[in-house]
């Protein structure tokens, strides 16, 4: 069955470290996707399209030869480009995250295109939750035992206390920790960003877009 079988190789999540796992920052969310498909006429060619996880179940679907209802799923199939073909208008990505396991609840809404990104830190009151894991790892034990102020390039206080709003330049920031969201040349940026995470939340019935209403 091999030569008829659809391969998808994929991680579920940053690495099991502070700034990576249970966070929307690229260390969190870009993660790596092969796919090997059968009859392909242009093996290893390399797809820069952007596409997350919901976009599996049409992509899946579609190779299947099952009818895909669009209207059921938040992701769009990439059929097209298993084989290398373009696929226009993808350009921009859609992340979210709620809680791991029942030690971190931290809601997060993310709206990535290829230059920024705009991360909604709906709990931002609260300070930042860990997975158990990461709580146990020795990265984190030495960073809080030590009481040191920066673990990597990004400072302690801001890993555990967040704001509302982190809107960075991934171009000439790709390490995400310069916050540009109250940026005065940055705020069209930010309200156009908005704009696309609230339209993205209304069309997937996320319970979270009433805090817009309420706060």
């Amino acid at each position: 069955m091999y030569e008829n079988t659809l391969i998808v190789y994929l991680s579920d999540n940053g690495m099991a470290f502070p700034g990576a796992k249970t966070t929307l920052y690229d260390s969190g969310m870009r993660l790596p996707c092969i796919v090997r498909s059968p009859g392909r006429t242009h093996p290893g060619a390399v797809q820069n399209a952007m596409i997350t996880w919901a976009d599996l179940t049409p992509t899946l679907l579609e190779v299947a030869g099952v009818g895909v209802d669009p209207d059921r799923f938040a992701g769009r199939s990439f059929r097209e480009g298993l084989d290398g073909a373009g696929l226009p208008g993808r350009d921009e990505v859609f992340a979210s995250h709620t809680f791991h396991e029942v030690t971190m609840h931290y809601p997060m809404r993310v709206v990535r295109t290829r230059r920024y990104k705009l991360i909604h830190n709906l709990a931002s009151s609260l300070p930042f939750p860990s997975a158990l894991d990461l709580v146990k790892s020795p990265t984190w034990i030495g960073a809080t035992k030590s009481e040191a102020k920066m673990l990597g390039i990004r400072s302690v206080a801001q890993f555990l206390h967040r704001p509302e709003f982190e809107l960075y330049d991934l171009l000439s920031d790709p390490d995400e920790v310069k916050n540009l969201a109250d940026a005065v040349g940055m705020q069209t940026v930010k309200a156009e960003s908005v704009e696309k995470l609230k339209a993205f939340q209304a069309s997937i019935k996320d319970p979270w877009i009433k805090k817009w209403i309420y706060e």
